[in-house]
C-alpha cells in the first residue's frame, strides 16, 4: 500500500538516537509519523537525491523558508533575504590568483556548466577554512557519538 506525503512538517531524533522521526502529512493519511534507523539514512537520501534529480535536475538542495513562487532576481535569487539555497558541488578547486591581486580563488563545479566562484582575501580565506573545519569536527564527534551508542 502506498502512502501519499504531502508536506514534511519536522524531523528530530529518537531518545535513543537510534531513529530518525519525521513527521509527515498527508491528504488522505492526516499527520504521520515515520521513523527510519540511522543504519539506513544514506541510502534514503542518496535514493532522495537521485529521485529529485531526475525530476529536478538542477534543482537545489534545500532553502531556509520554502516558497514555491519566489520571484527571481538578475542575480538568481529570490528575492527574499531569509532565503538560503543549498547545492552539492559536483567538484570544485582552490587556488591564489596568480594576477598579482593577493585573492584565493574558490571555485564550485570547476570546469563544468555552471561553474561559480568567489575571490577571497587571505584573512577571509582562512576564516572560511576555519570555519568548515569547525564544523567538519562537530558533525564528526556526533557521527562517532552516535555510532558508539549502538
Amino acid at each position: 500500500m502506498a502512502i501519499r506525503i504531502a508536506a514534511v512538517k519536522t524531523a528530530s531524533l529518537s531518545d535513543d538516537k537510534k531513529e530518525v522521526i519525521v513527521a509527515t502529512s498527508g491528504k488522505y493519511t492526516g499527520d504521520l509519523e515515520l521513523r527510519f534507523a540511522h543504519e539506513c539514512l544514506d541510502d534514503l537520501i542518496d535514493s532522495l537525491i537521485r529521485a529529485r534529480n531526475v525530476m529536478q535536475p538542477a534543482a537545489p538542495i534545500g532553502s531556509a523558508t520554502r516558497q514555491a513562487a519566489a520571484p527571481v532576481t538578475e542575480k538568481g535569487g529570490s528575492g527574499n533575504p531569509d532565503e538560503v539555497r543549498f547545492e552539492l558541488p559536483k567538484n570544485f578547486t582552490i587556488t591564489a590568483d596568480t594576477s598579482g591581486r593577493g585573492l584565493i580563488l574558490f571555485i564550485l563545479n570547476h570546469r563544468l556548466e555552471g561553474q561559480v566562484g568567489y575571490a577571497l582575501s587571505p584573512d577571509a580565506a582562512k576564516q572560511v577554512a576555519g570555519g568548515l573545519t569547525k564544523s567538519a569536527d562537530a558533525l564528526l564527534s556526533l557521527n562517532q557519538a552516535a555510532t558508539s551508542q549502538n
